[in-house]
């Protein structure tokens, strides 16, 4: 009888991995990305701001009267900052496996910024732009939106380094708290990367000055390069769960967001190599045009994540933050997760999105109605 049994469920998953396997080849993927619905709020050439929509009302059957419950929202709105080379659907990879919608759903107005695909016009981009013009405008389209001037900024690798820059150079007082997820700080500490970037430092300048903004593919494969062991047990991996229509919608939005790098623009790109590879810049102290960046500066509250098994944003490199910082109330935790792993895994919802809902809700001000 047992024999048998497991018989069938064998059989039921050889037909369901055909099934999702011929999904997969014919139809390009099972997952809508980014599908949170949102509206735009703000626009400045390829720079716009998002605002995500607040859940649904919900109907609750109390005897023979129906009660309409509506989400308490808290008052200081969070901005997500993504890192360049990745589009903004980071936060939101699937209805069932997203951060945008865990947020929301614990009461927090969300907002996102996307800073564009660069072409051609934009090589002469640098750091500092994202720093004096692009952060400053996203967050005062928050503040416009909401009336509120608090904002909680949240960032995932270069879009934790951008809030933390932006916090520091402006000092912006009203940047009400800080989330800065797997995103490197002491970058003589990156482990691999650090020698390769500071060995091959100016061949890379000579590259970009070869062929103009540094190309999304060559961003993806650099990153799988750090971890083909991963790269490689991750199809077997599917190939084992290719019957669980779960696991390979997780799998596929995943592969497509590590496969969906957008250019990364010549000049900032000649920057990270030199102002923050060569001179470390994050803890030495960096100047953007008239305006000094010094982490020491920045006192709000921080919580700082890194992932355990990083190896871009290593648990060394990240950990060095919590040295710089003047910020009195600050948390440093290392969860499970690699680098793509840490924002968007499975181990994600509960290690993450979860502990940032958790940590910002008291800091956050008391619930009010929107």
């Amino acid at each position: 009888m047992h024999t048998g049994k497991t018989a069938r469920v064998a059989a039921d998953r050889a037909i369901l991995r055909f099934v999702h396997g011929l999904q997969l080849v014919m139809d390009g993927g099972m997952t809508p990305i980014g599908s949170s619905p949102k509206d735009l709020v703000f626009k400045h050439g390829k720079l716009e701001v998002w605002r995500y929509r607040r859940p649904e009302v919900e109907e609750v059957e109390l005897g023979q009267d129906t009660l309409v419950v509506e989400p308490a929202m808290l008052p200081v709105p969070i901005l997500l900052v993504p890192p360049l080379m990745v589009r903004p659907y980071v936060y939101d990879l699937r209805p069932e496996h997203s951060m945008v919608r865990a947020l929301r759903r614990a009461g927090f107005d969300v907002f996102v910024v996307d800073f564009g695909v660069p072409d051609r016009e934009d090589a002469t981009v640098r750091q500092d732009t994202y720093i004096l013009e692009y952060m400053p405008k996203a967050v005062g389209a928050v503040r416009a939106a909401t009336g509120q001037p608090g904002v909680s900024l949240v960032g995932y690798c270069m879009g934790g380094i951008f809030s933390l820059l932006y916090t520091a150079a402006w000092r912006d007082a009203d940047v009400r708290n800080l989330v800065v997820v797997g995103a490197p700080i002491d970058f003589s500490k990156m482990g691999l990367l650090t020698w390769l970037a500071r060995l091959g430092h100016g061949q890379a300048g000579f590259l970009a000055d070869r062929i103009g903004n540094i190309p999304g593919q060559i961003n993806s494969q650099a990153l799988k390069m750090l971890a083909p062991l991963k790269r490689v047990t991750r199809y077997a991996d599917l190939f084992v769960n290719l019957w669980n229509e779960e696991y390979v919608r997780g799998f596929e939005s995943m592969n497509r967001w590590a496969n969906d790098f957008i250019p990364y623009p010549r000049d900032a790109f000649k920057q990270l190599l030199t102002d923050f590879f060569r001179e470390n810049g994050l803890v030495q102290g960096m100047r953007f045009g008239d305006k000094v960046a010094d982490l020491r500066t920045i006192a709000c509250p921080v919580l700082a994540l890194a992932g355990k098994d990083d190896e871009i944003a290593t648990p060394a490199s990240a950990r060095v933050i919590r040295d710089l910082l003047a910020s009195e109330d600050f948390e440093y935790v290392e969860v499970p997760g690699g680098h793509i792993g840490v924002i968007g895994g499975r181990s994600a919802p509960t290690f993450v999105w979860e502990k940032i809902a958790a940590w910002l809700r008291p800091r956050s001000g008391a619930p009010a109605r929107a």
